[in-house]
């Protein structure tokens, strides 16, 4: 079993014995700019509490299992994660199958955010349809998020499962998955979905102009156009609607009337204070 230690405690050690060596001799601020160098010289000092290896090395000869069991550790306890324990895991490739083995255990959120992290890293794709149930089943919020922004990264891997399900997933979690979407190309079952939860949720046009932004297709330009028309927009909305259209290669030129609009005038003021001064 790998010992718990706190090695950013020890670096603040560290720190503190390098002050006091070089007092009067350093400004304080000359100190703060060299903490990243002193971090790289700590990590190849061989110190007493890590049994004489160095912070570089004290990880080195343990399998991924007996790193994340020693991760576990660190959490349960309340002990600080050093970045030399994540570099440990993260550094070696062979530690992605460990990764995605305890990605599948329930585990609490915190231990979970850090396997999808290290994962991320590591720029590993393993476990995507893991991400794929985080967004679907009842995880937290902030794990669900995440998931979401992992897949958007590789869209097409979960492409065809999300489009099996897309409809009979509960509409709370059909925000994610349009996220996720949106950021593959060239699939006309993918526009018809995003342009369709467009129309569906003209209450949040910027999040879903958005999308149909990133999704890159010019076809959706009549579709942003005739919101675009609508009398009693807002000038957020408008704003966030004519950029979306001029992404797509559109054009949006007509005046329209906003000297009503709270936004607008704030923004108007905030311009108007900026050139007086």
């Amino acid at each position: 079993m790998i010992k718990i230690i706190d090695i950013d405690e020890l670096f603040d050690k560290y720190i503190s014995d390098y002050v006091y060596k070089n007092i009067g001799k350093v400004k304080p601020e000359e100190i703060e700019n060299r903490i990243p160098e002193l971090y790289v010289e700590f990590g190849d000092k061989s110190l007493k509490d890590l049994d004489g290896k160095t912070p570089n090395t004290f990880y080195k000869d343990y399998s991924g299992e007996e790193l994340l069991e020693c991760l576990k550790g660190h959490l349960n306890k309340g002990v600080a994660v050093s970045d030399f324990l994540c570099e440990a895991i993260t550094g070696n490739k062979k530690n992605e199958d460990a990764l995605c083995k305890e990605l599948k255990q329930d585990n609490d959120e915190e231990f979970t955010l850090y396997l999808m992290n290290m994962l991320s890293d590591m720029n590993s794709e393993k476990a995507a349809d893991r991400y794929l149930e985080f967004v679907l089943w009842d995880y937290s919020e902030v794990i669900r998020e995440l998931a979401t922004e992992l897949l958007c990264g590789f869209a097409e891997r979960v492409k065809e499962k999300i489009l099996a399900q897309f409809k009979d997933v509960e509409e709370s979690k059909k925000v994610n998955l349009t996220e996720i979407l949106s950021n593959c190309k060239n699939d006309d079952r993918v526009f018809d979905i995003l342009v369709a939860e467009f129309m569906k949720h003209q209450e949040n046009i910027p999040v879903y102009a958005g999308y149909l932004s990133k999704f890159g297709d010019e076809r959706a330009i009549p579709f942003l156009t005739v919101a675009i028309e609508k009398e009693k927009i807002s000038y957020a909305d408008f704003e966030e609607l004519r950029f979306a259209i001029e992404t797509l290669g559109g054009e949006y030129t007509k005046e329209r009337d906003f000297s009503a609009d709270k936004t607008y005038k704030r923004i108007k003021n905030v311009k108007n204070e900026k050139l007086i001064n």
